[in-house]
């Protein structure tokens, strides 16, 4: 029990709570009247173990355009806010203090709702009572243990705070283990590997019983015509076949689960982590790469629930049949010991042909889907200048060697299943070969020889499987090699765990001899920059294309990381504060705006989460915006950018943009280059009115080679291809008959 909670009464309490609800409700559950008692159970539980909680945090946590929010999301959420769940049913007054607060979810008829949650908040021994919140009635209030029993037993979820450093999968855990971090993973499910080799080992032991059986019909019930023999041994055989169909019904639902699981673990870890990664990372690798990325562990996946993995389960109970087969065939077993030696020794010889070939095939196949998406990008422009004929020679090219490298892939991947399957028939002449000439020295029997025979392809099968699945093998050892790679980065949420937050941004920026790099192999963008923009000062960035304009606002944001200098935001330097925190107290307005797949007004929460109607209204009207959203079908409940559906035209994707930078309200503005075509409107007037008012407010860095705009500001930086960049004042440059960079407004 937090002391917050302690020091509160019950009725106050359940007004905190009921606050909390109305200010996420207003946020993400706006549309719904009723809503579900599990998301007051949600705040109930948050007012309890982070009293201090950001509304932010919350809100960011939440499950997005969802109506009701069931267990399971109930519990994502609480994992993306750091917090690990354990189940247990119990009868409530039985439940251990030191896993308060809890949920308590029982199917009791006293309540209104057939599965009633209640959030427990403290049991009291002396006075033989609960302190609960129930979620129905959304009041905190006392209940006896006498009231609590006739609940009868409940699911009792309980949470507990998540240590990184912990989690098997943290560098801290795998520097003392040195397992990778896929190897890592998988150690959280041993009970599940340890359920699937003992399930094995009996399958094993179990499919014996058939080869022996059919050797006692050859030499106990044929030979010697017994029937009675016969009917004792089918009742065991039949019994061995039913256990043999259970464990591997067992043994398949358990394998089924583990490879949905991994795959749900890994997709969502791999993707929150590449989302997470410095741009460096991303912008750095092709839209092909990044996708491939994300599929990459669709081969794990694969390979967990086919095939190749139940046959390498088998390879260590293959020498059981060689027991088997030594005791009844004696030296007929050196038959399949030397075969599957050379099975051994083909997989070895093929595998190291085929993994060159399949990174020859992968870096071809790259190649020509990151040529697809370029032609696709620029299709407008190829069609322009005439370049079809030659694009589609150089496709050609590029398809050419990628069927090529998989001709020869599929080609040694078929002579590998050529060479495995004429082993296999090898082994049978030879077994029925030296099997002959025992059975007519007297030295064994004819149904040892069929048992054997049986036994042989049970232990080559495995090994035979292997060699027809390298390249499965090799795209699985690729792939787990690339997530391992990429969770080995540190991403910025790993690094802000150093880093301290910004309580209140002021709003003051300098660049204190800046040089920017992208790479080693490339010129710098731009060196020795230095830069002064106080708190309520306005600076405009003038410069022609490609001399860095977009990239200084990116530094300010700490998306980009300076070669060498340092940029400061308030005295601070960039590289020790958070920089999600500190992006999401600066308001910036792109060159392209983007928006995602959801309602206007989902759209303008992205700057404000907190943000109701009447403050979105009042921020489309300053961006001239509120007229086309008023025309919209369902105004600001209107799906937008939904596929299938009208884009929307570049002058409002710009209006609706500013609106959200309106919205934001921040002390520090950072405004890209923006299109003449709008700049020229009322929509360009009501930017300029925004700019002088914010004069003395908050801090605003704009990138313009516009005269108007730059009159507005207090200082201008000119940047210039290979040389070093210059301050000004606009007062200077007026008086120059010719402005750098400056382009005249209409």
């Amino acid at each position: 029990m937090t002391v917050a909670i302690q020091g509160l009464a019950l009725h106050e309490f359940s007004r905190h709570t009921e606050a909390l609800n109305d200010r996420l409700a207003s946020m993400l559950w706006y549309r719904y009247k009723k809503q579900s008692p599990l998301q007051i159970a949600f705040c109930a539980l948050m007012l309890t173990l982070e009293p201090n909680c950001k509304i932010r945090r919350l809100y960011d946590a939440l499950p997005y355009r969802t109506l009701r929010v069931n267990m399971v999301e109930f519990k994502n959420t609480m994992a993306h806010l750091g917090y690990g769940s354990h189940q247990l049913e119990t009868l409530a007054p039985q439940i251990d203090q030191r896993l308060l607060p809890c949920l308590f979810v029982t199917e009791s008829d006293t309540f209104e709702w057939p599965n009633q949650p209640l959030v427990i908040l403290k049991i009291d021994e002396a006075k033989k009572r609960l302190t609960i919140y129930d979620c129905v009635k959304e009041k905190a209030r006392y209940a006896t243990f006498d009231e609590a029993e006739t609940w009868g037993f409940g699911e009792v979820c309980t949470f507990f705070a998540l240590q990184e450093d912990q989690q098997t999968t943290s560098k801290f855990m795998r520097a003392g283990t040195g397992f990778t971090w896929f190897r890592a993973l998988l150690s959280r499910f041993n009970k599940i590997f340890y359920q699937v080799l003992f399930a094995g080992f009996f399958l094993n032991l179990i499919a014996l019983t058939v080869p022996i059986f059919i050797m006692l019909v050859y030499d106990r019930v044929i030979a010697t015509q017994s029937t009675e023999t016969l009917w004792y041994l089918v009742p065991f055989v039949v019994l061995a076949i039913c256990f043999e169909w259970g464990l591997r019904y067992l043994r398949s639902q358990n394998l089924s689960w583990l490879a949905a699981r991994l795959d749900s673990i890994v997709g969502n870890r791999v993707f929150s982590h590449l989302i997470q990664l410095e741009p460096k990372y991303i912008e750095q690798a092709s839209i092909s790469s990044q996708i491939s990325r994300v599929r990459s562990f669709e081969h794990v996946r694969d390979f967990f629930s086919g095939p190749v993995f139940l046959s390498m389960l088998e390879l260590p109970f293959t020498i059981l049949a060689l027991v088997i087969i030594a005791l009844i065939a004696g030296p007929l077993v050196w038959v399949p010991i030397v075969l599957a030696g050379v099975y051994l020794g083909l997989f070895f010889v093929m595998r190291r042909y085929i993994r060159v070939l399949i990174r020859t095939a992968a870096k071809a196949s790259s190649a020509r889907q990151l040529f697809s998406i370029e032609t696709l990008e620029k299709i407008e422009d190829i069609r322009a200048y005439g370049l079809e004929e030659a694009w589609q020679d150089k496709f050609r090219q590029l398809a050419g060697r990628e069927y090529l490298a998989h001709f020869k892939l599929n080609q040694y991947g078929v002579t590998a299943e050529t060479l495995g399957h004429a082993l296999t028939i090898i082994s049978a002449v030879a077994v029925l070969s030296f099997g002959t000439s025992l059975i007519w020295s007297g030295d064994m029997t004819v149904g040892a020889l069929v048992a054997t025979m049986i036994l042989v392809w049970r232990v080559l099968t495995p090994l035979y499987s292997l060699c027809t699945m390298i390249p499965r093998l090799e795209q699985l050892s690729g792939s787990i090699a690339q997530v391992n790679d990429l969770m080995d980065i540190e991403n910025e949420a790993q690094q802000n765990v150093k880093r301290a937050r910004l309580k209140k941004l002021n709003g003051s920026l300098s660049f204190n001899e800046v040089t920017l790099q992208y790479t080693e192999e490339q010129a710098p963008v731009f060196t020795h920059l230095n830069l002064e923009v106080a708190a309520g000062e306005v600076a405009v960035i003038s410069a022609p294309s490609g001399c860095g304009k977009s990239s200084i606002l990116k530094l300010a944001q700490g998306l980009y990381q300076p070669t060498k200098g340092a940029i400061r935001v308030d005295g601070f330097d960039i590289r020790q504060i958070d920089p999600v925190d500190l992006r999401r107290q600066i308001a910036y307005l792109p060159q392209k705006p983007d928006f995602f797949f959801g309602t206007v007004m989902e759209n303008m929460q992205l700057a404000k989460p907190t943000a109701k109607e009447p403050e979105v209204w009042q921020a489309l009207r300053m961006a001239g915006a509120a007229s086309a959203v008023e025309s919209m079908p369902e105004k600001l409940e209107t799906l937008i950018a939904k596929p299938g559906t009208p884009e929307l035209t570049p002058v409002l994707k710009f209006q609706l943009s500013l609106a959200r930078l309106y919205l934001q309200n921040a002390k520090m503005v950072l405004i890209d280059e923006q299109p003449d075509a709008v700049l020229q409107g009322e929509t360009g007037k009501q930017l300029k009115a925004y700019i002088q008012q914010s004069k003395g407010q908050r801090c605003i860095v704009m990138a313009s080679t516009r005269r108007d705009f730059i009159a507005l500001a207090d200082r201008v930086l000119l940047l210039h291809l290979r040389k070093q960049p210059t301050q000004a004042k606009p007062q200077e440059l007026e008086q120059l008959q010719e402005v750098p960079h400056a382009e005249k407004a209409e």
